[in-house]
């Protein structure tokens, strides 16, 4: 006969209400824990671009407006004062241009510029006619006097001097679906298009403002270029 909790020591009746309840338990919580997804596993994400900034003075221009390039005159006046008054150039010194928003078309390719013809979609126009660019100006194929930055102020001249472009994924994906809508084809089609059409050495990323977050974690000074 099995004692009354009121005239058992209460470990004693805890044990036992245990023993009686663990196959119950347990069988329920097998039956909970097979219906539950597997566990999340670390990314597999490579941020190999972000292990380059080794510098000890290390800053990133939000580029979320292309501006004619405004960005990037001011990365290569950075890096001139560095060099001048400092006497710092890379890899002491890093600089990271992160482009999204309408900042994107400055690393793509004169291809996808005529093929989307980003230079009337972004209003991205020439000084002198106010034409729409039909390839990239900020690429140094593409210098010209009256053009909006020069040739020290090229996408590859900044990669020569050590800079780091960064493009964003969910920029491209949403500028796809407008491009779409424009006829251009599925967003599929141009988002491949696009993100296989980045400039040489710029580096993609899912989203910009997660990489932001990684660099500033990480020590990387923030200036606003849009």
């Amino acid at each position: 006969m099995i004692d009354h909790p009121a005239r058992t020591p209460r470990r004693t009746f805890l044990t036992r209400l245990a023993a009686l309840t663990a196959p119950i338990v347990g069988a329920r919580l097998s039956a909970f824990t097979r219906h539950q997804p597997p566990p999340l596993q670390p990314t597999a994400l490579d941020e190999a671009w972000l292990r380059r900034l080794t510098g000890k003075h290390r800053t990133m221009f939000d580029v979320e407006k292309h501006r004619n390039g405004h960005a990037l005159t001011q990365a290569a006046a950075m890096l001139d004062v560095w060099h001048r008054d400092y006497r710092l150039d890379p890899p002491r010194v890093n600089i990271v241009i992160a482009t999204r928003g309408t900042g994107i078309p400055i690393v793509l390719t004169d291809a996808v510029w005529a093929r989307y013809r980003l230079g009337e979609q972004y209003e991205i126009v020439k000084s002198d006619t106010k034409a729409p660019w039909d390839v990239n100006p900020f690429s140094a194929a593409n210098v010209r006097a009256g053009g909006p930055v020069t040739a020290e102020q090229t996408v590859e001249a900044l990669q020569r001097r050590g800079a780091l472009f960064l493009a964003c994924r969910n920029t491209i994906a949403t500028a796809s679906r407008r491009l779409s809508a424009a006829g251009f084809g599925t967003p599929e089609e141009v988002q491949r298009t696009i993100e296989g059409s980045l400039l040489p050495g710029v580096v993609l990323v899912p989203a910009m403002l997660i990489a932001v977050t990684r660099m500033h974690e990480n020590g990387v000074s923030y200036v606003y270029a849009g």
